[in-house]
């Protein structure tokens, strides 16, 4: 904490004794969550569970340049609903961020809210995006007319006599000339050996690609408000050193995405091998997906529920069925977050019009 006093000291003795610097600005932010998440699970790769709590990510920093190059320091505190506050956690946020009509750039770290594309579950596990919300390590975006691209670098563990290093790569594009539109994600996933390991402990590789095409139709479609379809092929590459061979389990994708004013409809498909081999072992150490794909057979429905939806808050409620060949898993979500910038702040008067707050899964 006194570090932190000491950096916000002499942010604001910059901020007094540089007049120099062009269109020099305090920036600040403020994002908190709310979240409930219960899973009546029995699928047997999958725990039965209830998280219930919190999240608070204040930042504060200095824009030079009119805010093209950017220093942010805060925190991301989290606190179980029914727990006492040495249960709590903190990450540190600090980071550089630059940004540009067309590209930006974080590093250090930094909140995943960044992220343009919301990841697959297959790629990111809802609960992971909740209690790791920094990614640690570099972003890199460009957003154009007719699509986005964007490419990260997490990394996840340092290396301790305890704790093997680990870290992940993630690029995620999307081309869109009308409604038809195609993209991809690819990710590599490195886990290696700690400090002093043993021999039976080896270097594990993850590797995912996953082209897609789709249409959409939101434009266009009356009454409902936003419609889209999409289907993909999905292919892993993952391999345990200490013994050699390759594992490339591959499958079909399918989704379909329906939204009606303040109610939606998501449906997503899954066909083929399963995704996460090394899972039962090295849980997600390695894989950072949903455990649900393990299964040759996994279809996940949301129906959900906005209460508000604007530049401000997303209050969203959701009943979700995880369906495999063997059984029929129920999920309930309550996920409220409530945002406030230096940006939005100036803006606060203005009217509504389609800004909306991301939500965080």
């Amino acid at each position: 904490m006194r570090r932190i006093k000491k950096v916000l000291i002499a942010i604001l003795l910059l901020q007094t004794l540089s007049p120099g610097i062009k269109a020099q600005e305090i920036l600040w932010d403020i994002d908190m969550i709310g979240f409930f998440d219960n899973r009546e699970y029995k699928y047997p790769a999958q725990l039965s569970q209830t998280f219930f709590g919190t999240r608070v990510s204040p930042e504060i920093g200095i824009g030079v340049l009119n805010n093209k190059h950017r220093i942010m320091i805060g925190g991301s505190w989290i606190q179980p609903m029914g727990s006492k506050k040495e249960e709590g956690s903190l990450d540190l946020t600090a980071y550089y961020h630059y940004e540009s009509p067309k590209f930006k750039m974080s590093f250090g770290s930094f909140a995943r809210t960044q992220l343009i594309e919301t990841l697959p579950t297959f790629i990111q596990y809802d609960s992971l995006t909740i209690f790791r919300p920094n990614i640690t390590g570099a972003l890199f975006q460009y957003c154009g007319q007719k699509g986005y691209g964007e490419i990260y670098i997490d990394w996840r563990q340092m290396q301790t006599e305890s704790r093997r290093e680990a870290f992940i790569i993630v690029g995620s594009g999307r081309w869109q000339p009308g409604i038809f539109y195609a993209g991809g994600n690819l990710v590599m996933n490195h886990l290696a050996r700690s400090k002093n390991a043993p021999d039976a402990q080896s270097v594990t590789d993850d590797f995912v690609i996953h082209p897609y095409i789709g249409l959409n139709l939101s434009p266009r479609v009356l009454p409902l408000d936003s419609l889209t379809i999409q289907c993909g092929y999905l292919q892993s590459l993952e391999r345990d050193r200490g013994v050699g061979d390759w594992i490339c389990p591959r499958g079909l994708t399918a989704e379909l995405l329906a939204e009606w004013r303040f109610i939606g409809l998501k449906n997503s498909l899954y066909i083929g091998d399963n995704q996460q081999p090394f899972y039962p072992r090295l849980g997600s150490q390695l894989n950072q997906g949903d455990p649900f794909y393990q299964a040759r057979f996994y279809n996940r429905t949301d129906i959900y529920f906005y209460f508000f939806r604007n530049r401000f808050v997303n209050c969203m409620a959701s009943v979700n069925f995880h369906t495999t060949r063997s059984h029929i898993d129920l999920q309930q979500q309550l996920i409220v977050r409530f945002n406030l910038n230096h940006e939005s702040w100036k803006k606060r008067n203005d009217p509504p019009g389609k800004d909306r707050l991301k939500n965080i899964l």
